[in-house]
């Protein structure tokens, strides 16, 4: 069916910005941000997220990178 590909696709792309932001929250480096910004900007453009949602994430995990 088309809806249950559409929603497999949609969970596994949800899924793999939430291991990207996970992983940068475990070890906050700059490696780790470029990947989970990435990650979130990838995310908005494909419409998984709003785009103010993608800015408000990458300005949190931006301020916890410079403490």
């Amino acid at each position: 069916d088309l809806t249950l590909n559409k929603t497999k696709k949609t969970q596994a792309q949800k899924s793999a910005l939430t291991t990207a932001i996970k992983a940068f929250n475990a070890n906050p480096t700059e490696e780790a941000y470029r990947a989970a910004s990435a990650s979130i900007d990838k995310a908005a453009s494909k419409g998984l997220i709003h785009k103010n949602k993608a800015s408000r994430d990458k300005s949190r995990l931006a301020a916890k990178l410079a403490n």
